[in-house]
This record gives structure tokens, C-alpha cells and sequence, in this order.
């Protein structure tokens, strides 16, 4: 199920990625690739999970879409901030191969997030570049990707981000307040659309969208958006909900909890 959230940009099922139609592009964001290591050296011991999820998200993704020419990951496909850890090192390989030699896509673009340190190691292998942005023009559309964690003055009509790994609690069928993973589409005080992913990563639960302009972490969105107006786009099984805007629907959800 292709749902469309902005123009040429639709949101792909339940697989927390986006396609850009008119360009045969596949977006997705926040694999956090090696984020099991990382924990590890922490002391904490997780079933590796991430990989294979964001396979799995992406071969679902081009089973409803077909095949791709470009494949844009919009920040944060490693994890650990210090170093290249090793399963990071492995992963992204795997990840990569993939997608260039499995899935065959022509082209891959990686948008560096603030996790993405060393990552150029094993891009150069790939011929891949690490890029802060990329911009893209579909019908007189301007689209700008890029990962959401720097500030940039918005002159694009859609800035397309991850970083936020944007979610929202919803009251069940027995009354239970569950988190799931959305989408996040906010106006702003310029011309352009704020359109956030959800994180492709299995472990990145995401953070609770809010009325409150300091809880978010984008300086993006921090700084244009209209957050009170922003339509987030819940991912409930393999269903796409579009919901009432967050002042309506987050002031709701609050009246019931209490």
C-alpha cells in the first residue's frame, strides 16, 4: 500500500520508508547498523536484529514499488559515534551488497548523519560517496534530503529528514496506551513541508511527538516548524493511519490518560 503524503512522495506501507515517484527513488533512515556491539560494550546483551530488519523493511518496500534505480539512506546507517566497530563494518557491507548486487540498484546515496563517523571506510569500497544533502527537482517539485541533526536555511517546497525517529502513543481496543512508529508531516513558517521518517533501525522504539518545540531533537524543526499543525502518520500492523493534527490529536490522547 503506497499512501501519499506530499505531491510525488508517498509513504510505502508499513516499511517506515518513502518513494519518490517520477524518479524511482526508495528513502529510508536510522538503520543504526552495529547498534547491538555497541550496547554490548556496555553491558548490555541484545539479539542482533537491526540488519536483517531493515532487509527485510526494504524487500517489502520494492515488493509493492518493483525495482529502483536510486536508493537515498538519510542518515545514520552505522551507530556508534567513536569508532567503525566491527559488526558496523560487516552490516553496512552486507546492507550494501544487498542492495548493489542482490537488488541490483543502480545507485545508492548515503546522506551522513551524526552517527555516520569513519563511515567512508567501507563506502569507498562501493564507490559510494558520503554527502551532507542531496536535492532532487520531480515536476517542479524541489526536494531536499538530508539528515535533520545541522541547521540550513529551508528553500525547498519538501526536506525530507530521519534523526527524529518520530512515534506517538495511541490508546488500544482494551484502553492500553501503546507506542507506535509514525510518520511526521509539518508545515512551517517558509514555504517548504517537513516530512520525517520513522527509523528503519528495530531497536529505535522512536521518540514521542509533543506539543513541546524543545522535546525535538531536528534543529529543522526546532526552528521552522509548525508543530501544533504537524500530521503524523500512525504505522499500526501493515496499516498506514493518517491521524488528526498532533494539537488536536496529542491533547486528546492527554484528556484520556488522565
Amino acid at each position: 500500500m503506497l499512501k501519499k503524503i506530499f505531491d510525488s512522495i508517498y509513504a510505502v506501507s508499513d516499511t517506515r520508508t518513502l518513494y519518490i515517484d517520477g524518479i524511482n527513488v526508495l528513502v529510508l533512515a536510522d538503520a543504526h547498523l552495529g547498534f547491538e556491539e555497541d550496547m554490548a560494550r556496555s553491558g548490555f546483551f541484545i539479539p542482533r536484529a537491526q540488519l536483517l530488519k531493515a532487509i527485510n523493511y526494504v524487500e517489502k518496500a520494492l515488493g509493492y514499488i518493483g525495482e529502483v534505480s536510486r536508493v537515498v539512506i538519510d542518515g545514520d546507517l552505522k551507530h556508534a559515534f567513536d569508532r567503525l566497530l566491527r559488526q558496523e563494518k560487516l552490516e553496512v557491507k552486507q546492507f550494501l551488497d544487498y542492495l548493489t548486487k542482490e537488488r541490483r540498484v543502480k545507485e545508492v546515496v548515503v546522506v551522513r548523519g551524526n552517527h555516520d563517523n569513519f563511515l567512508p571506510i567501507v563506502l569507498k569500497e562501493y564507490g559510494v560517496n558520503l554527502v551532507d544533502s542531496i536535492e532532487y527537482s520531480v515536476a517542479g517539485l524541489k526536494i531536499l534530503l538530508t539528515h535533520g541533526h545541522k541547521e540550513l536555511d529551508l528553500s525547498h517546497d519538501a526536506v525530507i529528514i530521519g534523526h527524529e525517529h518520530p512515534s506517538i502513543n495511541l490508546v488500544d481496543s482494551l484502553g492500553l496506551l501503546i507506542k507506535v512508529p509514525c510518520y511526521l508531516k509539518m508545515p512551517t513558517d517558509t514555504e517548504a513541508t517537513i516530512l520525517v521518517l520513522p527509523a528503519i533501525g528495530a531497536y529505535q522504539a522512536g521518540n514521542s511527538i509533543s506539543l513541546v518545540r524543545e522535546n525535538y531533537l531536528s534543529p529543522i524543526v526546532r526552528k521552522y516548524a509548525v508543530i501544533e499543525d504537524g500530521v503524523p502518520i500512525a504505522i499500526l500492523d501493515d496499516q498506514l493511519i493518517e491521524l488528526p493534527e498532533a494539537k488536536f490529536i496529542l491533547r486528546s490522547l492527554s484528556t484520556h490518560v488522565h
